[in-house]
């Protein structure tokens, strides 16, 4: 799976950050969280304890989405900037070449960004499967196909 994963990051993260992540296993781990927190919220949006019709409104959609791709958000860049602070050897037996995790603040932030995207889509996903379960919420984030 790591392998996969590292295809289709590949597409859009840092090489050098990309590298890191795979050598350290962290791609399922942070993949997973995206699938879960995304799953989590829109669980919490459609079913309960959000579902009122008070809180179905397209801007409450919204900020749910928004809410569970911030999480990941810090969630991602935590991650990185604990891997970060460890100094990790890149190779034990050549200490020259560095450390892992010292692409910068900058790359982080745009991993954490792609990464809050991607937890954004994900939740699209699963809300167009979920809105069917909802009783307030079944026309968010839109009318089709539900109708």
């Amino acid at each position: 799976m790591e392998e996969s994963l590292y295809n289709f990051y590949n597409l859009f993260v840092n090489s050098s950050l990309l590298e890191d992540l795979y050598q350290e296993e962290l791609l399922s781990p942070l993949t997973w969280s995206a699938i879960g927190l995304a799953f989590v919220v829109a669980f919490a949006f459609y079913i309960w304890p959000f579902n009122r019709v008070s809180f179905s409104s397209f801007g409450s959609w919204l900020l749910m989405m928004g809410v569970s791709a911030l999480l990941l958000f810090f969630i991602t860049l935590v991650t990185c900037y604990q891997k970060a602070n460890q100094e990790i050897p890149r190779d034990e037996a050549d200490p020259n070449q560095g450390t892992l995790f010292d692409e910068g603040v900058s790359v982080f932030l745009s991993y954490s960004f792609e990464m809050a995207l991607l937890t954004a889509l994900i939740f699209f996903i699963i809300s167009m499967v979920m809105k069917n379960f909802s009783k307030n919420a079944k026309h968010r984030p839109m009318l089709w196909p539900s109708k």
